[in-house]
């Protein structure tokens, strides 16, 4: 999910930049309703467990985008399906421009063989193919504000600080872990006019049940997309894991800070438009096997000491940077 929300700004750029085009965005349905709102962006849902699972499917998916007649193919995904997509245009005589993986660079980062290395940041990319498609590209400052006329779910209240939390990720290696989630909890719930608000998916519900009480609100699995980002905009802060979560709450535009465990932003996906220092990791000697993937998807290989990427991050150190940050953004304790 956090691929896709990142092209976002990278389309609605591109988008005001050239007001001749329009551009047909395929995604999964469940991604959809984050793309509403702009007449030229069309969205078309990609369905691969039902009509356009396996290689019947994606003809049928080509066959189907075959209709809008669209002049150029733009790969951000880069991935075996995509690639079949743009056989199939090209086969056609349409123009093809891919996205440039930088897997050789993430590979070198991953060996740790030569320090300070950097993949481009995934938005970059993006624009990069739009780009050499012969396109004018920008990005569109937060592109997730929330509609005018939308209601939102809770009110204003000035005398009280919210904060976001988004502890869990969809692999446990860039999991912080519940138990320090909960000292911090308990830790910002000893300071005055604190709220804080969990976000997660359906599948995350129950965990995050268990550390609600005075204060503490779950909206896991209980919002729809535009509710969800206009709860983020009521935040002062949101502090998320290397997650979906974490770019909805940069791309709207409030201080984010994340935690780093086995993937690291060098890799090209940090949060957008956030300082550098707001991004938590452990740079121990100790802790020298991180970063250790991509996406966070393999598994901790640290029998001596599992998962030090994440235990070495105390939630002390977590509130202290809230605090700093608080105080730069006008609030106090």
């Amino acid at each position: 999910m956090g691929d896709v929300i990142l092209t976002k700004p990278v389309m609605l750029g591109v988008l005001d930049k050239n007001p001749d085009i329009r551009i047909v965005f395929v995604t999964r349905k469940k991604f959809i309703p984050y793309f509403k709102g702009n007449d030229r962006l069309l969205t078309v849902s990609f369905d691969p467990e039902g009509v356009h699972r396996g290689m019947t499917g994606l003809v049928r998916l080509f066959r189907e985008l075959k209709s809008f007649n669209c002049d150029y193919v733009i790969d951000l995904h880069g991935i075996i399906r995509t690639r079949i997509l743009d056989t199939l245009f090209l086969i056609t005589g349409k123009k093809v421009y891919r996205i440039r993986k930088y897997r050789k660079l993430r590979r070198e980062i991953l060996k740790k063989r030569t320090p300070g290395l950097t993949v481009p940041h995934a938005v970059d990319r993006y624009l990069e193919v739009f780009e050499k498609a012969g396109f004018k590209g920008a990005l569109a400052d937060c592109p997730f504000r929330i509609n005018a006329g939308h209601p939102g779910l809770i009110p204003e209240n000035p005398s009280v600080i919210r904060i976001g939390l988004a502890p869990l990720s969809k692999h446990r290696t860039k999991n912080w872990g519940l138990q320090h989630v909960s000292e911090l909890i308990r830790l910002l719930r000893l300071q005055d006019s604190i709220e804080l608000h969990l976000f997660g998916g359906i599948e995350d519900q129950e965990e995050l049940n268990a550390l609600t009480g005075p204060g503490v609100i779950n909206h896991a699995g209980n919002t729809d997309a535009l509710d969800e980002i206009s709860l983020f905009r009521k935040m002062d802060l949101f502090l998320s894991m290397d997650s979906a979560n974490m770019h909805l709450a940069s791309l709207t535009g409030i201080p984010t800070l994340s935690v780093w465990g086995a993937t690291d932003p060098t890799l090209g996906f940090g949060a957008l438009n956030q300082p550098r220092d707001y991004s938590l990791w452990s740079d121990s000697p100790e802790v020298y096997c991180r970063p250790c993937s991509v996406y966070g998807e393999i598994p901790c290989r640290r029998t001596d000491a599992p998962m030090i990427c994440m235990n070495s991050i105390t939630p002390l150190r977590v509130l202290d940077k809230i605090k700093e940050i608080l105080r730069l953004s006008g609030k106090t304790y």
